[in-house]
């Protein structure tokens, strides 16, 4: 299959094509390229690899949670993209992604989310996918989720800034701390492959707020 992925919603944008079993990757410092520019970089990798866009078969991006912005520009992208050709598209949980990228049973994907908060979601992670020990959600440093594994990486862009509190919350699980960031658009690839549905699927093109959805709730609780 002939994927296309796309993730912009961190400090590393990247791009991938998956073609059959091999994958082409590239990875730009969200510092160093801006959104207008994510478009000229696909058009490039597609012709070093010799495809178009009449060739692809599907679309995959970041959908979130990460920086709204981010988000919201490749969601656009993915949504063009798909709708002009009528192939699948799918949108990859960022925080699902993250769980994938280190070898270990376990996984505890953890995002900034500014204002002093930050995303997290427990995964285990096996041959068959992601079974999901902790949902995604929106914390604030001093009210973790409760997480009852006994070994686990904890991976992602708030584990530098809320290392402390999550040393503590997390004492009595064995972590393996990695601080790096890392690009996505590979493993969201990866996880998309198995839920391409056929035709294109305004369902499967929704980016995660979190932030919105714990904000709607509180004020459905306050009327």
């Amino acid at each position: 299959m002939k994927l296309l992925s796309i993730d912009t919603s961190g400090q590393i944008f990247s791009i991938a094509i998956h073609i059959n079993d091999a994958i082409e990757v590239a990875e730009y410092p969200a510092g160093k390229i801006n959104s207008e520019k994510i478009l000229p970089e696909i058009k490039i990798m597609m012709s070093r690899l010799s495809i178009g866009f009449s060739d692809l078969e599907g679309v995959a991006f970041g959908a979130g949670p990460g920086s709204f912005t981010g988000v919201r520009v490749a969601s656009g992208i993915a949504y063009g993209i798909a709708y002009s050709l009528n192939i699948p598209i799918e949108g990859v949980n960022t925080l699902e992604a993250l769980a994938t990228l280190e070898d270990n049973k376990h996984c505890i994907s953890c995002i900034d989310a500014r204002m002093s908060q930050l995303y997290i979601g427990a995964y285990e992670v096996n041959k068959g996918g992601l079974i999901t020990l902790s949902e995604p959600g929106l914390y604030d440093p001093d009210a973790l989720p409760d997480i009852n594994i006994k070994a686990a990486t904890i991976i992602g862009s708030g584990v530098s800034m809320y290392k402390n509190q999550l040393s503590e919350k997390y004492s009595h699980i064995n972590l393996t701390v990695v601080e790096k960031e890392y690009s996505l658009a590979e493993a969201i690839a990866k996880l998309a492959l198995p839920r391409m549905k056929k035709g294109f699927d305004l369902m499967d093109a929704h980016p995660i707020y979190i932030r919105n959805k714990v904000a709607q709730t509180i004020l459905e609780r306050n009327s």
